[in-house]
């Protein structure tokens, strides 16, 4: 059973989250740098788009299986496309994680719910292949890369635990901040409009328990994304 640490107040855990490091966002910057750095002079050209599709996650560590919470994302790219097969991608969106009971057999898991709303940057590279010849594009990808996302607000419906280990009473003890990795592949039905789906888990998780003086299990967040892009 879960259960908190006796003996915190709110003063010592609004100490705690300003204690919390900031390595995400070193590492994120650290990251889009080295990648810009990179970029030749001869880069073809700049291309931008909208994407917009569902994300199916689940936690470890919340004594729930399978990519049960469906959420919401969508957002913006931009992408420097070399004169080669490879790309570089930068993204601004909003997405919804979480987990939540088996959606078809509900009443075999514990009756616990988490809803999370983040804002992320992802920096990733793909690798087209299949040129296409008419409309000068890629018809498949994969790509990789890094997420860093910000925890916009979060809440969860418990009514597993009894009231002092109710997983309510964690919320002010989520990281803040959020560096994923995440692999991927796309295709492309014409110029304009393509599909993709990736995979991607924390580096930095959802809750780190030794790092708060918490009893509680890690949680660690990964999920499958679907999406829909339009490329201007």
């Amino acid at each position: 059973m879960n259960s908190l640490r006796p003996g915190l107040n709110e003063a010592q855990v609004y100490r705690m989250k300003l204690k919390k490091p900031q390595i995400c966002i070193r590492v994120l910057t650290t990251w889009v740098i080295l990648l810009f750095l990179g970029i030749p002079l001869t880069a073809q050209r700049f291309s931008a788009g909208i994407v917009g599709g569902l994300n199916a996650s689940q936690i470890d560590g919340d004594m729930l299986a399978g990519f049960d919470k469906i959420g919401l994302m969508g957002g913006v790219k931009a992408v420097v496309n070399f004169e080669s097969r490879f790309a570089m991608n930068i993204e601004f969106l909003y997405t919804q994680r979480g987990s939540k009971p088996d959606i078809f057999a509900p009443e075999y898991d514990p009756d616990i719910s988490i809803f999370l709303h983040y804002a992320e940057l992802p920096v990733y590279v793909s690798l087209g292949d299949w040129w296409q010849e008419e409309g000068e594009y890629y018809k498949v990808s994969a790509h990789a890369g890094l997420s860093y996302g910000r925890l916009i607000s979060a809440r969860t419906e418990d009514y597993f635990n009894k009231d002092e280990s109710k997983y309510d009473l964690l919320i002010p003890y989520f990281n803040q901040n959020d560096l994923s990795w995440f692999v991927g592949v796309g295709y492309q039905v014409n110029k304009n409009l393509g599909f993709s789906g990736r995979y991607t888990r924390e580096i930095i998780p959802l809750l780190s328990p030794k790092n708060n003086n918490l009893l509680n299990s890690r949680l660690t967040n990964y999920y499958l994304t679907f999406r829909l892009e339009y490329y201007f």
